[in-house]
């Protein structure tokens, strides 16, 4: 094969793709045979390769191949059965007049030490020195001499690995003294474990093959439900002189929604389209009045309303005296925020075969035992691929390994969160001994805090105690009661404690007030506050659980007090700030003692955001 010439293992994923295959080869699947002399040849192996439809491409890289270059490849492939052995029996020897007995002494021979083998299993022995007889056992064929000399053959079967052969031999003297005792010959294997009991010489053997059950986790995390719709577009043409304002459809946001508004402003004419301005504007009851901050020359744009109310979107554009169409496309994304649905997943994976934090390392008696998956009602070994079972909540790919990877459905009903899949795996050595166990796979999620069974891991997961969810109500779970702790300061400077986001309302009045989080590891999106939280100037996220803390300028805007140009964040490294919108980070500033690094809206810089230095914001 000449230079500039690479090769490729593929294997089928039964769906239509092709995956490469790393095994013995460069990563992606790719034999480097590149670098050779031209003329010379390469070869690879490939080693291990489960059940599957494979492919073998050759390429050529224009570059490095000369004019006429050819390639030819020669494939050969060794298929070996994982379940068919062919069974190398191999003999043992001895001596079953002077080799020491279970006792560990030999036999006694009578005083003159002539005593010979004349029976073995009722069978007469040759008595005729350098002749042997054969004798047929129940798992293999004994020739023995008259000396006691013999060899021991077993049949070549697996299955009887494990088992023990015996043969009751009699020994005769000349002077007709007799005595008997019987020659055990235990089937063992150097590919199996096999465990034999140290007082009864003649019982079968243990090949011990525990297969134990498993527990892995798959994470399913919980959103509020998005609606998209479409508003009729605002066309209009430029003006020649002055300005020209065109109008949008009303819409309204209902109570306990957020809404993003799209829109895009396109141009199609002659000449330079002047500076056209897009305004968010709310009914008053009275008249459209624009909303504070929400204004925008660019073509594309979202704008972010967390209040309820009536809106409407107005473009407006400076004079042309060149003819043209301008179009502003309108979509909203509306969030309902009271209502939850499954959103995305994190797979469960684990090995069922190794030590985990719930069960024990599978015993697999022999290092030829094959693992196996029940599919559709039969056990199926797994393919390159690996093996996959679809079960009640979502699809399991099972390896011959052990490895596994367990994705959930997607969209699956809020209701299913706290469910068990489980499916059955068997582990079968050469020698017919087999064992089976269960996987079970919990339907977790982080915004639900639930206490699993693990003495009963087919148990579905129920609701912690005192749980109230970080950031969301979900009916489909009971509901905790939840209340803030108020704790007032000299000046109005109040400590308002909360462990959950199912408060009624908190107003913090006159003075500096912060609004303490007392719970546990949480995620909190602040919009799903606004219209609870008012008149407060600093939130705390605690020293001893993680939190991450999601704000837009219109959260800051919304829970502060309205003479507040600013809102202050404490925590730690634990903790986490996510900000939406167009922030500028600017320079580390001390107030009462502590640092905070200042971040100012793009949207509106009369407002600030002062986060402690350690907590991370992203």
């Amino acid at each position: 094969m000449n230079a500039g010439v690479s090769a490729k293992l593929e294997v089928s994923d039964g769906a239509g793709n092709w995956l490469p295959v790393a095994q013995g080869s460069q990563p992606g699947g790719l034999l480097d045979l590149l670098g050779l002399f031209s003329g010379a040849a390469t070869s690879a192996k490939i080693e291990g390769l489960g059940s599957g439809e494979y492919r073998f491409t050759l390429s050529a890289n224009p570059t490095l191949v000369g004019v006429l270059t050819s390639a030819t490849a020669k494939l050969s492939v060794d298929s070996q059965s994982l379940t068919d052995f062919d069974v190398t029996a191999a003999r043992v020897t001895g001596n079953v007049i002077i080799d020491n007995g279970v006792d560990g002494t030999p036999d006694n021979t009578g005083i003159a030490h002539d005593a010979t083998v004349a029976q073995v299993n009722g069978q007469a022995i040759t008595p005729i020195a350098g002749e042997s007889s054969i004798v047929q056992g129940l798992y293999g064929s004994l020739t023995i001499s008259a000396d006691g000399t013999y060899k021991y053959t077993p049949d070549a079967i697996a299955a009887n690995v494990g088992k023990v052969d015996s043969f009751a031999y009699t020994l005769t003297t000349p002077g007709g003294g007799t005595a008997s005792a019987n020659l055990y010959v235990r089937i063992g294997s150097v590919d199996s474990s096999v465990t034999w009991s140290p007082t009864d010489p003649s019982a079968p053997g243990t090949v011990t093959v525990v297969a134990t059950d498993d527990i892995g986790t798959a994470q399913i995390d919980l959103v509020p439900p998005v609606v998209e719709t479409e508003l009729n577009d605002i066309t209009y043409s430029p003006p020649v002189i002055g300005s020209r304002t065109k109008e949008g459809d009303a819409f309204t946001v209902a109570a306990d929604t957020s809404v993003e508004v799209a829109v895009s402003r396109s141009f199609v004419g002659l000449g330079v389209l002047p500076t056209t301005t897009i305004v968010l504007e709310k009914w008053d009851g009275s008249t459209w009045k624009p909303v504070p901050g929400q204004t925008t020359n660019d073509p594309t744009h979202t704008f972010t309303i967390s209040e309820a109310g009536d809106y409407r979107v107005t473009s407006t554009t400076g004079a042309l005296v060149s003819a043209g169409t301008i179009t502003v496309t309108q979509t909203l994304h509306t969030t309902l925020l009271t209502e939850f649905v499954t959103g995305p997943v994190t797979a469960a994976t684990g090995n069922v075969l190794a030590l985990s934090d719930h069960s024990a390392a599978d015993s697999l008696g022999s290092t030829l035992t094959v693992l196996s998956v029940l599919v559709g009602g039969a056990y199926v070994i797994p393919g390159q691929t690996g093996a996959v079972v679809h079960g009640q909540y979502g699809t399991l790919t099972l390896h011959a390994d052990g490895d596994y990877s367990y994705v959930p459905n997607a969209g699956l009903p809020v209701a299913d969160i706290g469910k068990v899949d489980s499916f059955t795996y068997k582990l079968t050595t050469p020698g017919g001994q087999e064992d089976t166990a269960t996987l079970y796979v919990r339907l977790d999620s982080p915004d639900v805090d639930l206490v699993w069974d693990d003495a009963h891991p087919g148990n579905p997961g129920t609701e912690a105690l005192g749980f109230a969810a970080a950031s969301f109500e979900q009916t489909s779970f009971e509901e905790q009661s939840s209340h803030a702790t108020i704790t007032e300061g000299a000046n109005g400077d109040d400590h308002i404690a909360i462990h959950d986001t199912e408060f009624a309302a908190v107003d913090g009045g006159d003075g500096f007030d912060t609004l303490a989080w007392d719970g546990g590891d949480a995620t909190i999106n602040l919009s799903l506050l606004v219209g609870k939280v008012s008149d407060i100037e600093s939130i705390d996220l605690n020293d001893f659980s993680a939190v991450n803390l999601t704000l837009s300028l219109e959260d800051l805007v919304a829970v502060t007090a309205p003479e507040t140009d600013r809102l202050f964040i404490q925590g730690d490294e634990q903790d986490s700030v996510q900000l939406t919108g167009n922030w500028s980070v600017g320079a580390t500033q001390l107030e009462n003692g502590q640092e905070y690094v200042v971040y100012t809206s793009q949207e509106d810089e009369t407002h600030q955001l002062w986060v402690q230095s350690g907590v991370n914001v992203v």
